[in-house]
């Protein structure tokens, strides 16, 4: 059976962005070869592509290593489109609020591909705390706020994206088999909010709640973040619960 062509499709231009996107927190500087091989280019081909990003400004070559990195030049590509997302000011006066009111640490995210982006963070007044910024990406299966968006799709998309994942161990806690993923994302949906503990870091408790649009389909997940030993305290959890499924109702 011939596969339809898509004549409209540019694929120069999607190898181009691929090879773009695999420059993350956990590799930012690759040479040639590294990069060749992970995008399954030949030498000349992947040259070429990166010798186009740096006469544009989007890369850096060092002459040294021969490795290549980003700039702050692609910032441009979509910084603003974080900063125009409704999701952020809708959330902004419960993030203000409940970190004011509990000195928790505050976070709005969305989902893209198999790690959590930041949209928003406002942080508490606790040592213990993730240096993360707008933009910054985590790995969905170690975060609330990446369990609280999946549990709340439909179970085929869950599975699907359980088999996308590989499960790396971040702290002893951590979730690394798929069976106890989804086992975990079901109780997160029964309890309609998501718990991890220490699987990220140590020391560092979260909870995250999803984000309906306005046709029910979760967009966005709300969350908190503070340190195990503020879990002791009497009652503050309870609150904190109570104050997040109030954002899940109104937000």
């Amino acid at each position: 059976m011939n596969k339809t062509i898509d004549r409209e499709f540019v694929n120069s231009l999607a190898k181009g962005l691929k090879l773009l996107m695999c420059f993350k927190e956990s590799q930012r500087v690759w040479n040639l070869t590294e990069m060749a091989r992970e995008n399954d280019m030949n030498l000349p081909t992947a040259r070429r592509y990166l010798h186009t990003f740096t006469k544009m400004g989007f890369m850096i070559k060092d002459e040294t290593t021969k490795t290549f990195q980003l700039t702050p030049k692609v910032l441009r590509l979509g910084a603003w489109v974080i900063n125009s997302m409704g999701i952020k000011q809708r959330l902004l006066p419960y993030m203000k609020a409940i970190r004011n009111d509990l000195d928790v640490t505050t976070h709005c995210s969305i989902l893209e591909g198999n790690e959590i982006v930041a949209l928003k963070r406002i942080r508490s007044s606790n040592v213990i705390n993730l240096d993360l910024g707008t933009g910054s990406r985590l790995p969905l299966h170690a975060t609330a706020m990446g369990k609280a968006i999946v549990a709340f799709m439909d179970i085929e998309e869950q599975k699907k994206i359980a088999e996308q994942l590989d499960f790396q161990p971040l702290t002893p806690k951590t979730i690394t088999e798929k069976d106890s993923f989804l086992t975990e994302l079901q109780k997160t949906r029964e309890r309609g909010y998501a718990v991890t503990d220490q699987e990220l870091t140590i020391g560092l408790k979260t909870m995250g709640i999803p984000i309906f649009n306005t046709k029910g389909i979760v967009e966005a997940s709300f969350g908190v973040s503070y340190p195990m030993s503020r879990a002791q305290q009497q009652g503050f959890e309870n609150s904190l619960i109570d104050r997040l499924l109030d954002v899940k109702k109104n937000a």
